[in-house]
């Protein structure tokens, strides 16, 4: 008897301790470590200007390194917030040609960086949709596109791509309903409206990849944005071509799927005669090259025998508005006199003069006296800040194309970052400083590294530093 008591004890005794430690809270799983190093940068990146710091944390959320999910989702939100203060709001581009030494030059070379509010944007929410969908999606909903049609005055347009990218994937991966997800992406697709958005829309919609049925409605999505889009000159100019292009490879991809493309390629004629019939800059040339483009896709989707080619001799535009600006740099005296002694430095080959003559003490002499006479320009007489900026800062690019490993590209390295730890103080020419920062990140990918890296740690300048450390900790490669 005792022994059957003391047994159904021990059972409730068993019982109840069961119980009580099933009632516990179970103990939180330990935090995972946080790289020390990259906190530190972390800390010294939200101190720059806006686009710097959105960018660097962007780098940091990248790295293999931050296993902390949550530290990821963090980094991403606060790189998200601190894009809203970029002074630029979105990149501009162009398919025309553009000399690299006049305003629309520069104005390209500091867009290439996307250290804009848009561009920044777009990639903290596509990266958050590898770890958060829900929350990528609550980022996404949050960019305000709100872009304005370009001028003739100028050679760029509005290039909003990575949204239209961003849109795609998060809209792809961050569903478990379909509906729902397609649902998503026509919404924020009905914000295109310029002709410089449709070459990215096309692709997102390729990204997508649908289903037949989604196609074919998305399809009809496609044609009803190109009917509905606004006239904008120096926008069409810049992407009718790729309009085309695009357009077709999206009615190719849709074809594969069982869509027929006589829609898609019927309203694509109607939009690009209205388009060559508007409104034209005086200095645009693409306009009468498209609808011979246009032809030429209608072999490519099988359409020839459906729709009638355009006939471009009969496209008259309404009216023809104003030509670009050409802002030519190196006209004033000092300029035109550094930019010849850099070229006769180079020699007037394709290629710049062999290297056995730049290790000559004689050439490396000439060079480092042209040196000495960038260091001391002061800009006086040039137009703005921003374009005796640009000019000299391309000197010192010049000058390390041509000085062989020496003392004197030491020197020269010297120069052009103490030149850039003074210049960055414009707001509104972040994008094209770090342009010229970027360059020199890229060479020290090279034999340069070591030298570079190190002048950045002692320039004693918060962005230098935080990118020295991202080339180290976060190399190019493993983002």
């Amino acid at each position: 008897m005792l022994a059957r008591r003391a047994g159904r004890f021990v059972c409730a005794a068993v019982v109840v301790m069961a119980a009580d430690a099933y009632a516990q809270p179970a103990a939180p799983s330990p935090r995972p470590r946080r790289d020390a190093a990259l906190e530190a940068v972390a800390a010294t990146a939200v101190s720059l200007p806006p686009e710097l710091a959105a960018d660097a944390l962007l780098r940091i959320a990248s790295s293999p390194r931050v296993t902390d999910r949550e530290w990821k989702r963090e980094l991403l939100i606060e790189s998200f917030f601190r894009a809203y203060s970029a002074h630029e709001p979105y990149r501009q581009a162009t398919a025309q040609a553009v000399a690299p030494d006049t305003g629309d030059g520069a104005r390209l070379f500091a867009y290439a960086t996307s250290l804009n509010r848009v561009s920044l944007q777009a990639r903290a929410a596509q990266m958050m949709a590898l770890v958060d969908g829900p929350e990528a999606r609550e980022l996404f909903q949050w960019i305000d596109l709100d872009i304005a049609p370009a001028v003739c005055d100028g050679l760029l347009a509005p290039a909003v791509d990575e949204y239209y990218s961003a849109l795609s994937l998060v809209a792809r991966t961050t569903f478990d309903d379909r509906t729902e997800a397609l649902r998503f992406l026509e919404l924020f697709l009905w914000r295109a409206q310029l002709p410089s958005e449709f070459p990215a829309v096309a692709r997102a919609l390729i990204r997508f990849q649908p289903s037949g049925g989604e196609a074919a409605y998305l399809e009809s999505v496609f044609g009803f944005i190109l009917e509905t889009g606004r006239f904008d000159a120096r926008g069409f100019s810049s992407s009718a071509n790729d309009i085309v292009s695009r357009s077709a490879d999206l009615a190719i991809a849709y074809a594969k799927l069982g869509v027929n493309p006589y829609f898609l390629m019927d309203t694509l004629r109607a939009y690009v005669i209205t388009q060559v019939k508007g409104p034209r800059c005086a200095d645009s040339m693409s306009e009468a090259m498209t609808p011979a483009a246009f032809n030429a896709a209608l072999g490519r989707t099988m359409m020839e025998p459906y729709i009638r080619p355009i006939d471009g001799a009969t496209l008259i535009p309404s009216h023809v508005l104003g030509s670009a600006r050409l802002e030519p740099y190196w006209q004033t005296g000092q300029a035109k006199a550094l930019r010849q002694a850099a070229i006769d430095l180079r020699g007037s080959g394709v290629a710049p003069v062999p290297l056995r003559i730049r290790q000559t003490e004689e050439w490396l002499t000439r060079a480092e006296h042209l040196l000495v006479n960038i260091d001391q320009w002061t800009g006086n007489g040039e137009a703005s800040d921003r374009d005796y900026f640009y000019q000299k800062a391309s000197l010192y690019v010049a000058l390390l194309d041509l000085v062989p490993r020496s003392k004197l590209r030491g020197k020269t390295i010297d120069s052009f970052i103490e030149f850039l730890r003074h210049k960055d103080e414009d707001r509104s020419g972040q994008p094209l400083w770090f342009a010229f920062v970027n360059h020199l990140l890229e060479l020290s990918r090279g034999d340069d590294r070591t030298e570079i890296l190190r002048r950045f740690e002692d320039a004693h300048h918060p962005a230098l530093w935080v990118y020295a450390q991202l080339e180290q900790l976060v190399p190019v490669g493993t983002r």
